[in-house]
């Protein structure tokens, strides 16, 4: 006998699930120098911004969505707080912000 046991091996690997962390961002955005503006539906404020890795992208309240080079981790770092809410799904966080397209044309004043 041995004062080794082995741990137990859970042999189905848990599905990996990316962080993904989002911060409003209700005024414009100018990481270039000019307005970033809506690719759809070309809206220039109140926008969701996510970071995903070391990679920022930009939602808006039509749906659309692209990655923004010009927009660093540090910038999205600088305006995030810790989350308010958790969600299961990548939609029920969107639809919950109001960034699945339902408000498509919608600005907050």
């Amino acid at each position: 006998m041995t004062d080794y046991e082995p741990a137990f091996h859970n042999p189905r690997a848990e599905p990996h699930q990316p962080v993904i962390r989002a911060v409003p961002h209700p005024g414009e955005l100018d990481a270039r120098g000019i307005p970033i503006t809506c690719p759809d539906c070309r809206a220039r404020r109140d926008w969701l911004l996510l970071n995903v890795g070391r990679q920022v992208f930009v939602r808006c309240r039509c749906a659309a969505e692209w990655h923004e080079p010009d927009l660093t981790r540090a910038h999205f770092d600088q305006h995030f707080t810790a989350p308010e809410h958790e969600w299961d799904t990548f939609d029920l966080a969107m639809r919950a912000l109001g960034f699945d397209g339902l408000l498509a044309g919608t600005t907050w004043a």
